[in-house]
């Protein structure tokens, strides 16, 4: 999933042995921990996973995108917003 690449990617992970090891940490976690995150609030679930892929976010490239074409800048606005809001398939076709 794409929180779990965020982790990998910021981890430094640079082979695919790192995807062995997340999904045997993955299913250890779900098999033996499962139990503990049961009575965990959704969000606080929810800010751990916006906290891992927050970095994924190039605000930088998008200010720029802002100087260079502000119709580009728009549909990548549109893109996030709709992706963020909706679903990855709605906020694509709102862009």
């Amino acid at each position: 999933s794409f929180s779990r690449s965020a982790v990998n990617y910021n981890s430094g992970s640079k082979t695919a042995v790192s995807n062995i090891v997340m999904a045997s940490t993955v299913l250890v976690t779900l098999l033996f921990l499962m139990p503990l995150f049961y009575y965990t609030p959704n969000l606080i679930l929810a800010g751990i996973i916006i906290t891992a892929v927050i970095g994924l976010i190039d605000f930088r490239t998008m200010g720029r995108l802002w100087k260079v074409d502000k119709l580009d800048f728009l549909a990548c606005m549109t893109a996030f917003l709709g992706v963020l809001f909706f679903s990855v398939q709605g906020g694509l076709s709102l862009a």
